[in-house]
């Protein structure tokens, strides 16, 4: 079952550097609570409360991509290893980074994304779940 949650993070990673607002729909469940590193309104919850994170978080920006470079299976926890680059609005800089985050999935779709500043960090905190 692991293994599989990892293709599915895997697609859904995938899909939403082409799409992601069809991803959001396609490979997020409902219920779906999102913690990107810290918001003063806390967790986001659903599909849609994601996409606006997102947006949120992009539209500062010119260019935004996000790009797995690992994703390990912690039991049924998925962990990614995430490359971040983005283009700056106000000129030519390019600023690139890493961050990761816990996916966990229910029924073939991502029911949580907690997201951390470094890929151990986030395997840590997978294993103190699991």
């Amino acid at each position: 079952m692991s293994q599989e949650n990892v293709e599915i993070v895997r697609a859904f990673l995938e899909a939403a550097l082409l799409d992601p607002e069809e991803a959001a729909q396609s490979y997020l469940a409902a219920d779906l609570e999102f913690s990107p590193f810290s918001h003063p309104d806390g967790p986001a919850q659903g599909p849609g409360g994601f996409m606006h994170r997102v947006e949120e978080i992009s539209a500062q920006f010119e260019t935004y991509d996000v790009r797995p470079d690992r994703l390990e299976q912690v039991g049924e926890l998925v962990v990614a290893d995430l490359r971040r680059e983005a283009r700056s609005k106000r000129g030519p800089a390019i600023i690139s980074d890493r961050f990761s985050q816990v996916f966990a999935l229910r029924d073939g779709k991502v029911v949580r994304i907690d997201s951390f500043p470094t890929f151990r960090e986030a395997l840590e905190a997978a294993q103190l779940r699991e």
